[in-house]
């Protein structure tokens, strides 16, 4: 009987310290997110016609239509900054989030993460999840970046 006891004191012990754990990597994790890049715009309603809309007739652009709880948008996001680190000057770079926008619905956006391409005020071409980054470069390249 006593074994028993001593059973289960040890799994509940080392359940709250991997409950505690777990807090302490989520803490943690908060405090290191890579900066953003200042090469990704951010998009919202009140400005998505001058800097998507008329940016797009200059320049390619592409809006990652996002969600800050969204899992495949966050493993997008480093290959993103890269693009537009890569990209300056030739290609607009930005993200809209979904949840605190209407223009995703204007889009018909039903999954995330998604990118659009516009230019000259058109869709041009579209991708629906996590892309590479050559795939990205290369429907920009064909958009004239």
């Amino acid at each position: 009987m006593k074994k028993g006891r001593l059973t289960v004191i040890a799994t509940l012990a080392l359940s709250a310290l991997v409950g505690v754990a777990i807090v302490a990597w989520s803490v943690h994790q908060k405090q290191v997110q890579e900066p953003k890049s200042e090469s990704i715009k951010s998009f919202t309603d009140d400005n998505f016609e001058s800097e998507v809309v008329e940016a797009s007739k200059l320049l390619p652009v592409l809006v990652d239509f996002y969600a800050d709880w969204c899992f495949p948008c966050k493993m997008l996001d480093p290959i993103l900054r890269e693009v537009a680190d890569d990209l300056k000057g030739k290609a607009v770079i930005g993200k809209i989030n979904t949840d605190q926008n209407l223009i995703p619905r204007r889009f018909g956006i039903s999954k995330i993460p998604a990118i659009f391409i516009i230019k000259d005020g058109e869709i041009k071409n579209a991708f629906y999840g996590v892309v590479t980054k050559e795939t990205i470069v290369a429907a920009l390249a064909a958009c004239g970046s």
